[in-house]
C-alpha cells in the first residue's frame, strides 16, 4: 500500500494501533495490522518503534498521559477531595465519551504491560496521583475508611462501562444517566451521603 505523503505519521501511527487493540486485543494485535490501518508500509512504523511491544507501551504511555492531563486540569483549582475526584471523574468520562478507542486500549493493556515498562517513572507518577487524590479523601473524612484502590475501583469501573457502551453503540450516555452513576457511586465511597 502507498503510503500518504503528507499528515502526521506518529498521530496515524497511534491511531491506527489504539483502533487495533480496541476492535482485537493487545495480545493479537501485529505491526502488520497496525500498518495496514494507517496506510503505511511495515518500515514506516520500525522507522519510529524497534519493537511492536515498544509501539504498544509508548501508545500505551501517551493515552495515559491524556487521560492524567485530562482528570488533573478538571481538578485544576478545585478545593477538597469530593470537588476535585468529581471533577476528574466526569471529566474522565467525557474523556471515554469523546475518545472511547483511547480508552478501552488503556483498559486491555493496563493488564498486560510487560515487566520492564512498569518500571517507567512517567507512568509510575501517573499510576500513583489518582491513588494519592483518594487517599487525602480517606484521610480528611470525605470518604469511607478503605483503601484507595478500593475506591478507585469503584470510581473506574463504571467509566470503563460508559466508554466501552459508546465504543459499540457510537454514542454517548445521557448526561442524566451519567449523573445517575455518579449518584450511585458517591453514595458506595462517601462518609456523609447526604452531600451530593
Amino acid at each position: 500500500m502507498a503510503r500518504p505523503k503528507t499528515g502526521d505519521k506518529p498521530r496515524d501511527i497511534r491511531q491506527a494501533t489504539v483502533d487495533e487493540v480496541s476492535a482485537i486485543g493487545s495480545t493479537a494485535v501485529s505491526v502488520n495490522k497496525i500498518a495496514d490501518r494507517a496506510g503505511f508500509s511495515v518500515g514506516t512504523i520500525y522507522r519510529y518503534y524497534r519493537t511492536k511491544d515498544e509501539l504498544l507501551f509508548d501508545v500505551f504511555l501517551q493515552v495515559k498521559r491524556d487521560l492524567h492531563t485530562t482528570m488533573m486540569t478538571a481538578a485544576g483549582d478545585k478545593v477538597g477531595a469530593e470537588a476535585r475526584l468529581k471533577a476528574m471523574w466526569f471529566a474522565l468520562v467525557d474523556y471515554g465519551f469523546q475518545a472511547p478507542g483511547d480508552f478501552l486500549l488503556v483498559e486491555l493493556m493496563s493488564s498486560e504491560t510487560k515487566p520492564p515498562f512498569l518500571e517507567n517513572e512517567e507512568l509510575r507518577i501517573i499510576n500513583a496521583a489518582v491513588p494519592t487524590e483518594i487517599q487525602s479523601g480517606i484521610d480528611d473524612g470525605t470518604f469511607v475508611q478503605t483503601t484507595a484502590s478500593t475506591i478507585e475501583t469503584v470510581l473506574a469501573s463504571p467509566t470503563i462501562t460508559l466508554a466501552r457502551h459508546a465504543y459499540i453503540s457510537g454514542k454517548r450516555t445521557s448526561e442524566e444517566e451519567v449523573e445517575q452513576v455518579f449518584r450511585l457511586i458517591w453514595r458506595g465511597i462517601a462518609r456523609d451521603r447526604s452531600v451530593i
